[in-house]
């Protein structure tokens, strides 16, 4: 299918009478364009009659899509239904535009026309040759001109030349508009891009605000008083997301930790003695934790046994697997992950493999496969052009083409088990779970000094999905891994998909345990864990580096930790382990900052003997850890029949405080870049380095 040329977005609430004649309207005037509706409705009416009008067009080059918010889903009132929208168009150009057919559908072309040459175009009604008209009675034109008159007060400079801010009628190029950055909420979406972006380059075209044809106008008093906070709240916001804006909200926190220790009734030394209790206290606390997860796998009797794959039956329930395979600038790896694949014993599974339009090296590898290596047609193409292309949208489009009732995600790099889906089908009969986690393990060590780091990130995988992850199974909490998930798809489709998130997993692992009350189950073992490669450098920001990868990790779990919805788990000790998790890299980060100023205080500074002996505490579970670190090489080694040397052992032991210091920077890195609003995807770059053959291969 191919990506249409533009998107029209319509939010809708209870709507039926009107969408059908809103889609034989614009059917009349538009080609090669699709339309989706993002429907809000407290039942399924305003759906069926769009199913309907749909069906009625027999057209390839219009498609209608719908979006069916309920619940919980509809964040955001109208506004949020748009950003729902613009998430997902498939096309650059997006118009926004109502179902009440207040808005004539004969002007969208040249609306759409206008997009070529700016950013934004916005239908006034008080544009020369617009008019009100469709205002119903005078205090309704009180409200518009009263909202107007406030949004210019609130924003003078951003609003200049714009007559009609309050407009629900403009398109946008989604290459200049980020929807991750829009947080609106009621009716008003259009003014916070125009506060957020106040350089795009836009224009306008005369409205003729037609009336309401059918059903009655959903503004009231409610949204009224979300518009009245909305302004103040993106007045903060956009103040604060200026440079001069952060740097004054530093220097005022250091004023007033200053004045705080100045004006404290306190001595000096009583206060130096409290911080380097408290620096203490924490670490250790952090630390302590960090063991406890890590040592699970190994403490935990029962642990071991729900680690383990059941055995393959001969008489068990039967699944279809859509395999995903999101692939992009992926020609060195592509086609040995989707032999691998290709090799598995389970009758029942098709291969999707989402790519970009554009991407001919990766289109051409997969082509080659399905020409030479799939005689039974599993592997299939969806290729998409995306205006901002990223892992979850390439996902929801594949996800859009599955056939199968379950859906599992590989990555393009993978080397799969050729037992894994027959495994995984036995586990789905035997628990009846929701979704099945399976194990990952990166296999580069690296032989070199430069790759010194590589043990580091081996051994994290190790004892994530050897250890960690079933702790989290067992308290019901998992932000699940990347790829080797498998998830039923009459769950996904509930979920719409997966969040547009920089970690979609986490994400939707976080929205199926707190909103659908998902069942995981996890299971390891290192003959059917997937092996992947770790990232070749520490900081190449082109190569796909590992601080890079955890910069746009970091600011995932932070974007999930600050939306909150993990807060509403049923037990209060989910709640404490989720937000615990999100917020591990940030604690961590901060932890490794002290580490320093407590060995520094050890040896400079007097203190009582009781603050003496706890600056010592958290050197304890540091010590623990490089020990389970040395532990655990070992029984990777064995495990995976890899051949470790003695310079993986120091590079483990040695650099340590370094390579927490790294992840510290991405850390602090990815707080940064979420402040200002950059939601830039930093992808890492695969080469096929833990598959030998490929590299000798290559390099010949």
């Amino acid at each position: 299918m191919t990506t249409p040329l533009a998107t029209i977005v319509v939010p809708c609430r209870h709507e039926e009478d009107n969408v059908g004649p809103l889609i034989e309207r614009l059917s009349q005037v538009l080609t090669d364009a699709e339309l989706v509706f993002v429907d809000d409705s407290d039942d399924d009416r305003t759906v069926d009659a769009i199913a309907l009008a749909a069906a009625r067009l027999e057209r390839d080059d219009l498609r209608v899509r719908v979006f069916h918010r309920s619940g919980a889903q509809r964040v955001g009132g109208l506004a949020g239904a748009v950003a729902d929208g613009y998430r997902r168009a498939r096309a650059v150009k997006a118009l926004v535009m109502d179902a009440d057919l207040q808005h004539p559908p004969e002007l969208v072309p040249a609306m759409l026309a206008a997009l070529d040459g700016h950013d934004l175009v916005m239908a006034s009604r008080y544009r020369e040759g617009g008019n009100t008209g469709g205002l119903d009675g005078p205090l309704r034109r009180v409200v518009s001109t009263g909202s107007t008159v406030l949004a210019r007060i609130a924003f003078p400079f951003a609003l200049r030349g714009v007559t009609d801010p309050m407009t629900g009628f403009f398109g946008v190029r989604l290459d200049k508009v980020d929807p991750e950055r829009l947080r609106s909420r009621g009716f008003k979406i259009l003014l916070e891009i125009l506060a957020r972006y106040p350089r795009l380059r836009r224009t306008e075209l005369p409205l003729d605000f037609g009336r309401r044809v059918a059903g009655a106008s959903k503004g009231d008093v409610r949204q009224g008083m979300l518009y009245l906070r909305q302004l103040p709240w993106l007045r903060l916001v956009t103040w604060l997301s200026g440079p001069a804006a952060r740097w004054a909200a530093g220097l005022t926190l250091v004023a007033a930790v200053t004045a705080g220790l100045v004006l404290s009734p306190l001595s000096g030394a009583a206060v130096l003695a409290l911080l380097v209790t408290a620096v203490a206290l924490y670490n250790t606390v952090v630390g302590a934790l960090e063991v406890r997860w890590r040592l699970y796998g190994w403490r935990t009797p029962e642990a071991v046994e729900q680690m383990r794959w059941p055995a393959a039956g001969e008489d068990e329930h039967h699944e279809k697997f859509s395999i995903i395979v999101p692939a992009l600038h992926e020609d060195l790896v592509i086609a040995a992950t989707l032999r691998h694949l290709l090799e598995q014993d389970y009758g029942d599974y098709e291969i999707l493999v989402s790519l970009v339009e554009g991407d001919d090296p990766t289109i051409a590898e997969v082509r080659r496969v399905q020409a030479d290596d799939d005689p039974h047609h599993r592997v299939r193409t969806v290729i998409r052009s995306y205006p901002k292309s990223n892992k979850p949208r390439q996902l929801n489009a594949a996800l859009a083409a599955a056939t199968g009732t379950v859906i599992g995600v590989i990555d393009a790099e993978d080397d799969v088990a050729p037992q894994l889906l027959t495994r995984v089908n036995t586990l789905l009969g035997h628990t009846g779970a929701d979704v099945v986690q399976g194990g990952v393990q990166l296999m580069t060590l690296g032989r070199r000094v430069r790759d010194w780091f590589k043990v580091h990130n081996v051994m994290e995988y190790f004892f994530w999905f050897t250890s960690r992850m079933f702790y989290q199974v067992r308290t019901g909490f998992v932000p699940l891994g990347g790829n080797t998930v498998f998830i039923r798809r009459e769950l996904m489709e509930k979920a719409g998909g997966w969040p547009d998130n920089l970690t979609e997993d986490c994400a939707l692992g976080v929205l199926l345990c707190t909103r659908y009350n998902a069942r995981v189950v996890a299971a390891y073992e290192p003959e059917l864990a997937t092996r992947e490669e770790v990232p070749q450098t520490i900081a190449d920001r082109k190569a796909g580096s590992l601080f890079w990868q955890r910069v746009r990790w970091n600011q995932g779990f932070l974007s999930i930790l600050l939306e909150g919805r993990w807060s509403t788990l049923p037990t209060l000790r989910q709640r404490i382990l989720a937000g615990y998790i999100l917020a591990t890299p940030f604690l961590q980060a901060f932890s490794a900052l002290l580490i320093p100023l407590s060995i520094a205080t050890i040896v400079w500074l007097k203190v009582p003997v009781f603050v003496a002996m706890l600056m010592y505490a958290p050197f304890l579970p540091i010590l623990i850890t490089l020990a389970t670190q040395v532990v655990g090489l070992r029984e990777f080694a064995h495990a995976y029949r890899q051949k470790v040397l003695w310079r993986h052992y120091a590079f483990l032991l040695v650099g340590a405080p370094l390579y927490q210091w790294v992840l510290m920077g991405a850390a602090f890195w990815a707080v940064w870049q979420h402040i200002d609003g950059n939601t830039t995807w930093h992808k890492t770059a695969h080469g096929g380095h833990h598959r030998p053959a490929l590299v000798v291969e290559g390099a010949a």
